[in-house]
């Protein structure tokens, strides 16, 4: 079984039963500068300790990624409201956040050219929806290793989860970069809270689908813009210190609603565009160019089986 601490460790927001309070928050990642993880990091250009961007990571072709979205409920099937029509609208966000498609919300980021799909055929190669459907009022509340009976072949797939996800927004147990983590096993996941998922989800201000974009932004080896604070503000320090990001600002903590401001590390401006903020779904428009070569970096040196 995986640390508590690490199930949490990338965690939006917690919250009390079905209710988002709007400025709760916590994330409590382990700093990955620590001797104890500096002995187990693993070399390559999107490590835990650094980023390296460069021509090989510029998002030269365009890359799709399966996904399957299990839709776990309680023992009734009363207590999720998810139709295969939300389940579609979460795809689209999906794709118009990482491909910055003119016109739509995220149409002022950079694009990616990575998208995503729902799964045509599961893994024995029957044809399938990409939407899988359980009443288990265990696993609706987050509990018990269900992915260990339901979870198609991570290597191959982005298995998506819907349920209470544990009192969060939603979460992924690990960073694929982190030695300690378990990537291509069941439990290599993300997890969205049902209220924080589609378009239009249940639950303002988090119902326009990008709690799933920045968790999916987790999954591809982004930190939050506020990981491990301010650090270096110019390079190369900032490729090592913070979120390992030289192109998205110093920033120390985590920031809700819309509001500009400025952050306490040299009067730069609050990143409150940036999916890998806090803020609310509404004031989400971008990745960064250097976000984007890390997250195709990721693809390619610890998911080098999962995009198409």
């Amino acid at each position: 079984m995986l640390p508590a601490h690490s199930l949490i460790a990338y965690a939006l927001a917690f919250l009390p039963g079905d209710v988002f309070p709007l400025h709760a928050d916590r994330c409590v990642a382990p700093e990955p500068s620590s001797s104890a993880w500096s002995a187990k990091l693993t070399a390559s250009d999107c490590s835990l300790d650094s980023t390296v961007p460069g021509p090989l990571w510029q998002p030269a072709t365009l890359r799709r990624i399966p996904v399957v979205v299990h839709v776990l409920a309680d023992s009734s099937c009363t207590n999720v409201n998810i139709p295969d029509a939300l389940v579609h609208s979460q795809i689209a966000v999906l794709n118009e956040d990482f491909r910055a498609l003119a016109g739509s919300p995220g149409g002022a980021g950079v694009d990616s050219k990575i998208e995503f799909f729902l799964a045509t055929v599961d893994p024995s190669g029957n044809p399938s929806t990409g939407i899988k459907r359980y009443c288990n009022t265990t696993w609706y509340q987050d509990q018990g290793s269900y992915w260990l009976s339901i979870a198609w072949d991570p290597t191959r797939y982005l298995n998506i989860y819907t349920n209470s996800a544990g009192g969060s927004r939603g979460y992924v147990p690990f960073l694929p970069a982190d030695p300690a983590g378990a990537i291509g096993q069941p439990q290599d996941r993300v997890v969205i809270n049902w209220l924080a998922f589609g378009r239009p989800g249940p639950v303002s201000p988090y119902h326009h689908g990008r709690t799933v974009t920045h968790e999916v932004g987790h999954y591809l080896g982004l930190f939050h813009t506020y990981y491990a604070g301010c650090g270096t503000a110019t390079a190369p320090g900032c490729y090592t210190t913070g979120d390992r990001i030289c192109d998205t600002p110093p920033n120390a903590t985590s920031h809700k609603g819309c509001t500009a401001g400025i952050t306490s590390c040299g009067g730069v401006p609050v990143p409150i565009q940036n999916y890998m903020e806090l803020t609310d779904d509404a004031c989400m428009t971008g990745f960064s160019a250097e976000q984007v070569q890390r997250m195709r970096c990721t693809l390619a040196t610890y998911r080098p089986d999962l995009a198409q």
